[in-house]
């Protein structure tokens, strides 16, 4: 991600997983980031869910954000 789209989103997030289900104020989101992508952007909180470096993208563990 470049960092001039960094300033675009609430919040940045970096997780372990592709796996994502947020619900911070909003009905129940998931999301799975696709690792050529590299990160997912939640419609309802503008936050973005970025994989770290050292993220395992075979992953089943789901990342669960609340705000």
């Amino acid at each position: 991600m470049r960092n001039s789209q960094s300033s675009k989103y609430k919040n940045i997030i970096e997780v372990n997983t592709p796996n994502i289900v947020t619900q911070a104020g909003h009905p129940k989101v998931y999301y799975k980031i696709k690792p050529e992508v590299g990160y997912i952007v939640c419609n309802y909180s503008n936050t973005c869910f970025k994989l770290s470096k050292k993220a395992n993208i075979n992953s089943k563990e789901v990342f669960i954000y609340k705000g």
